[in-house]
């Protein structure tokens, strides 16, 4: 790119007019001002003259788009002079000036040249006293900056309102503009989007049914029937409602008939950027105004939205949850996710389980428990809380305001220490972060520690943030309200004694559940779960003797259900494994029950018709028995016909020549016959003398 010769650079001349300068005359009107900088500069020699104007913008940051333009002419080199009224003209931000007049136009080779202040970089030894006059610029616009606060906020603490914007669904009264009315039309629209998040629609899904119903969206009303109140740009006839103009809507309390002020807080006068207020900042004044919605309609629809669950993907297995975005993880305080499993025998099963556990997003457990003995215990505690407040409707509310006497006696000002504990860590970090950047901005500090600290500091504020919303809603839960009460019993009333558990009667009875680690195994496992109910919070009603004994009765029918249960668990499953076994034996053996074997008498291949056959037919098996007959007699005669005796004379063993032999040799016979008689002889003898005695 050729150089740029110095006699066709250009002279910029710089105007600038903010809103509040308007109001000091005509002597810093835009046409004054480039009246001023043209005879300067044809007095001063300067030819190539350049106008760049900001009319209506303010000083204290730079972005302004005459400026910007200037800016980058600067960068490229085409400006050789740079002519402004005063310091003030150019800018309110002292450290951005100073970048700008001592280190970007010098590095740049631009002559700075601010008449009024006698201001010449060509002339350094008169410019001494430019950074003050930069430091009480800035100075002049953060006291401006600061009177018209606090006319702002004096006029929205009595109740004025300081914006011309209003609600959707109302109108200003023409000789009241502080006054507003209802919208006949508008504010049915208004009311038909509360009536459908108490449904418990969610705002994307509002919004296309209104867009479907061909509704004017709030711009489009307001440009079509009240141009006068329209202040942002908008779309004739348009019907193409946004889920954020939903959700808006469905945010505002003025709806209520209350006026909300302040919502809104400047943080840095220089960029003009703004955070939310809290609660303790914003100003309510309620009751000024008709109300399009009721505070039961209205908390009715927080209530739902503040459970709303996200929409199911079409194709997966779809089972209504009756308890949504109500079940809460006692360890890490996240929402419990609603679960979709499977059996072996691919029938669904639904629990709960943390969410925090199921992304692994925090080091939690994962709190599991099954959807329908959840619903039990919650119906249970719904029907059991509905007869003791029916029989006593006076001792239920006596009993509770206790209750909420006693607590906030108790706990509350530890929480409110902590909150001011954090309060003023939160103001000390906006300090911090506002002179990080005023660092940044003039050089102190480089970009990369800028941007580490910046992330650091808003990291521990979105924590901090957190911690007080947290603290605020522990705080509330401990005031006492009789129409609290009264409201509880209305809406116990309606689902008196109810047979089953509805996602309707949970959503408007139901604040939230938290469930506990279970602790032990079955048939042992154990789990507390805490119930919440809208406008009284947790209240537990003792369990009565006759209610302890059938839980007990209960209990005991249960494990011999379960113990019954896995015991034709187990028959099946033997059954089963049994006839897998047989089908996996007679396939390997090719349709026979026993495996092959060898015959031990003929040695052929057969199939066995039990595990002891050794045979393959009674053939064989009888030629095995003579087999064994013979041989088992070989082994008692060896080659004698009859087996061996003992004789009986002398006792020694003997192989006899027939069978009714008993005597080994002839002297043994000899020995036998004389023994015999001997023994006749005897008897003989005996009976002689017996016929003599007679």
């Amino acid at each position: 790119m050729p150089k740029i010769r110095d006699f066709d650079r250009v002279t910029a001349l710089y105007e600038r007019l903010s809103k509040d300068d308007e109001q000091q005359g005509e002597s810093n009107s835009i046409l004054n001002q480039k009246r001023f900088l043209e005879d300067f500069a044809r007095k001063s020699g300067m030819t190539n003259i350049k106008h760049f104007t900001d009319d209506g913008y303010t000083g204290r940051n730079f972005n302004r788009p005459g400026f910007q333009a200037m800016l980058a002419e600067a960068e490229a080199g085409k400006i050789g002079t740079i002519i402004v009224k005063d310091m003030s003209r150019f800018g309110r931000n002292y450290l951005e000036v100073g970048f700008y007049t001592e280190i970007l136009f010098p590095k740049k080779q631009i002559r700075f040249i601010a008449i009024n202040n006698s201001v010449d970089s060509d002339k350094p030894q008169d410019n001494d006293f430019t950074p003050f006059l930069n430091i009480m610029n800035e100075w002049y616009a953060k006291d401006t900056s600061n009177k018209i606060k606090s006319i702002f906020l004096s006029r929205m603490s009595d109740g004025k309102r300081c914006s011309g914007s209003i609600p959707y669904g109302y109108n200003r009264l023409p000789e009241d503009k502080q006054t507003l009315v209802a919208d006949p039309v508008a504010s049915q629209v208004v009311k038909h989007i509360f009536e459908l998040a108490a449904e418990g629609l969610t705002p994307p899904t509002i919004a296309r049914q209104l867009t479907e119903e061909k509704v004017l969206i709030p711009s489009a009303y307001t440009l079509q029937y009240h141009p006068e109140q329209c202040n942002r740009k908008a779309e004739y006839g348009c019907t193409n409602w946004n889920a954020n103009t939903v959700r808006e809507i469905l945010s505002r309390q003025e709806y209520l008939g209350h006026t909300v002020l302040r919502k809104t807080i400047g943080t840095n006068f220089k960029t003009d950027e703004r955070r939310f207020a809290t609660d303790e900042e914003r100003l309510v004044f309620e009751d000024t105004h008709e109300p399009i919605v009721d505070s039961e309609l209205w908390e009715q629809a927080h209530r739902r939205l503040k459970h709303a669950t996200r929409r199911i993907k079409e194709g997966t297995h779809k089972e209504e949850c009756l308890l949504p975005g109500l079940v809460y993880c006692a360890d890490c305080g996240s929402k419990m996710s609603y679960q979709t499993n499977y059996y072996k025998s691919g029938e669904p099963y639904h629990s709960f389980r943390c969410s925090s556990y199921g992304n692994r997003t925090v080091n939690c457990t994962i709190h599991h428990i099954s959807d329908k003995v959840l619903y039990q215990l919650v119906l249970r505690s719904i029907q059991r809380l509905s007869s003791h407040i029916i029989a006593d409707e006076c001792g239920f509310a006596e009993e509770l305001k206790s209750k909420w006497e006693a607590q906030a006696n108790g706990k509350p000002q530890k929480q409110k220490d902590e909150l001011q504990t954090i309060n003023r860590r939160l103001n000390e970090l906006d300090r911090l972060i506002g002179s990080l950047y005023e660092n940044f901005i003039s050089g102190l500090l480089p970009e990369k520690q800028y941007k580490s600290l910046m992330k650091k500091y808003s990291t521990e504020q979105d924590s901090l943030e957190s911690q007080v919303s947290e603290i605020q809603e522990k705080l509330e839960q401990t005031k006492a309200s009789s129409a609290h009460i009264g409201r509880f019993i209305r809406l116990i009333k309606k689902y008196k004694q109810p047979a089953e558990l509805t996602k309707e009667m949970a959503c408007e009875l139901i604040d939230k559940i938290v469930v506990h680690e279970a602790t032990g195994k079955k048939p042992n496992r154990q789990q507390q779960v805490d119930i919440y109910y809208n406008f009284i919070g947790q209240f537990d009603l003792p369990l009565s003797e006759k209610e302890i004994a059938e839980a007990r009765q209960k209990a005991e029918q249960e494990a011999a259900k379960k113990a019954k249960c896995k015991k034709n668990r187990q028959r099946e499953s033997n059954v089963a494994h049994q006839a897998k076994a047989k089908a996996e034996r007679w396939a390997a053996n090719d349709g026979h029950k026993y495996p092959k074997r060898i015959c031990e008498q003929c040695g052929k291949e057969f199939y066995p018709n039990s595990t002891r056959q050794r045979f393959c037919n009674t053939d064989c098996t009888k030629a095995h028995q003579q087999a064994e007959k013979e041989k088992k007699r070989f082994a008692e005669k060896g080659e004698h016909t009859f087996r061996q005796k003992v004789c009986k004379i002398c006792g020694k063993p003997f192989w006899p020549s027939n069978g009714q032999e008993v005597l080994c040799s002839e002297e043994c016979k000899a020995i036998n016959r004389r023994q015999k008689q001997l023994a006749y002889y005897h008897r003989k003898q005996s009976g002689q003398k017996a016929g003599e005695a007679i």
